[in-house]
């Protein structure tokens, strides 16, 4: 809504009136023309009064609530209530008479509030009012609460909610309110929305969501409409965007069911995925409610074995190595407080500290041991570690080969000797004794 502030040359021609010229040169004009200026004064007037009332400032109650509705006699209850500003923008115009220049600016219409408070009228009210509450912009609005006590005698009673503003006009606004009263109390229909999710989900994986739209009021809401948008795009809707009821009559509810996704990459927190609500009224109108969905998204830490090694590469009996296992996290949370232990029937160190292993990372588990027996040797690896689900574990069945005693070299160097015996002997006795030679 635009309104123009009145012009300050629109005011000049009544002051000229007041002074000794101005009323002289009136009494000199003819009948007919005196007739015509006053006609052209008055709509001069006129539109300087309406030109400036259009710009001051005005609130009103959106809406009211009364908790509970129906109160008990003596019972406390609360009446909240939410002040609007319904001005919007105001166009001030400003001309001067030495020449035809006129500056035109856009200015907002604040509405100072100097205090909101309530008037039992047969109700007491035990808290205090709000003073100095200060200004609300155009279209801006404020919730407000006030505690009161029902009185001993049942019945209908209607306190004012009083709001004081400065240059404007004051509001004063009743609310009804039920003391174990029979009289029903119309009011708007109230769609109250409960929601059913899972308490964490990791990234990755998708989830379901019961949305339950519920009409606790004594008037029914047509032609609801839902929208779900999500505020990441790591969420999104495997399920329709868009949702439609009919129409949800008094204490009548209706279940929604959807399905989201989640990237694996999505970030670790809450993450809000909005319901935008719009229904009709019995009275035609429009409203519209926002609801959010909070989805806590909570990594999971996978640890497994990347790699398994032994220094030196081949174990020989009676040996000391080392055994490194290398374990990763593939999860999407950092794995803490790593512990990896072995269970196996060689003397040595079998447990290892490893700490934190962040998502796509791995780090090594050593074990430093006593080969002191040979063949393949099984054993067990245990991984304990931590993250935002709590303690986890992750056990695995591995084996060890462990060779004997190395004999290879000494049986092959004698296997050597034996070979390089016979070929001199063969040569000594057939190659060296020669037919006529005269050796027997």
């Amino acid at each position: 809504m635009r309104s123009t502030v009145a012009q300050p040359a629109l005011l000049v021609v009544p002051i000229v009136l007041l002074t000794s010229s101005g009323t002289e040169y009136f009494m000199r004009l003819p009948q007919k023309a005196t007739r015509l200026f006053i006609a052209v004064l008055g709509i001069l007037l006129l539109c300087s009064i309406v030109s400036a009332a259009t710009s001051v400032p005005s609130v009103i109650i959106t809406e009211y609530e009364v908790s509970p509705a129906v109160l008990l006699p003596g019972e406390q209850g609360i009446i909240s209530v939410t002040v609007r500003n319904t001005a919007d923008r105001a166009t001030l115009t400003q001309s001067y008479l030495s020449d035809t220049t006129e500056t035109t600016t856009n200015i907002d219409i604040n509405a100072p509030i100097d205090s909101v408070t309530m008037v039992g009228n047969g109700i007491q009210v035990l808290s205090e009012g709000y003073y100095r509450v200060g200004d609300i912009g155009p279209g801006q609005s404020i919730p407000l609460s006030f505690l009161f006590k029902a009185p001993a005698q049942a019945g209908i009673y209607f306190p004012e909610i009083w709001i004081r503003v400065s240059d404007a006009r004051s509001l004063k606004y009743p609310i009804p309110v039920n003391v174990n009263s029979e009289v029903a109390i119309q009011k708007r229909p109230q769609i109250s929305i409960e929601k059913q999710l899972p308490a964490s989900v990791t990234p990755g994986d998708d989830f379901n969501a019961t949305i339950l739209f519920e009409n606790t009021g004594q008037l029914s809401a047509s032609n609801l409409k839902i929208s779900v948008n999500s505020s990441t795009p790591s969420i999104t809707a495997k399920t329709a965007s868009t949702y439609h009821i009919d129409r949800l009559g008094p204490d009548e509810s209706q279940a929604i069911a959807m399905a989201f996704s989640t990237d694996r990459n999505a970030p670790l927190g809450l993450r809000p995925v909005t319901l935008v609500m719009e229904y009709q009224e019995p009275d035609g109108s429009i409203q519209q409610q926002v609801e959010t969905l909070g989805v806590n998204v909570r990594g999971r830490a996978e640890l497994g074995i990347s790699q398994i090694t032994t220094d030196p590469a081949r174990i020989q009996k009676g040996e000391q190595f080392t055994l490194i296992i290398r374990i990763e996290n593939t999860g999407t949370d950092d794995a803490k407080s790593v512990d990896a232990m072995i269970d196996i029937p060689l003397p040595g160190t079998k447990e290892a500290f490893v700490g934190t292993i962040e998502p796509a990372n791995d780090a090594p588990a050593p074990f430093n041991l006593q080969a002191d027996r040979a063949g393949e040797i099984p054993y067990t690896l245990t991984i304990r570690y931590e993250d935002d689900y709590g303690p986890g574990e992750q056990v695995q069945n591995l084996r060890l080969n462990v060779y004997g005693s190395n004999n290879t070299f000494l049986i092959l160097g004698g296997v050597l000797l034996l070979v390089l015996a016979g070929i001199g002997g063969y040569w000594y006795f057939k190659l060296r004794r020669k037919p006529g030679t005269g050796n027997v």
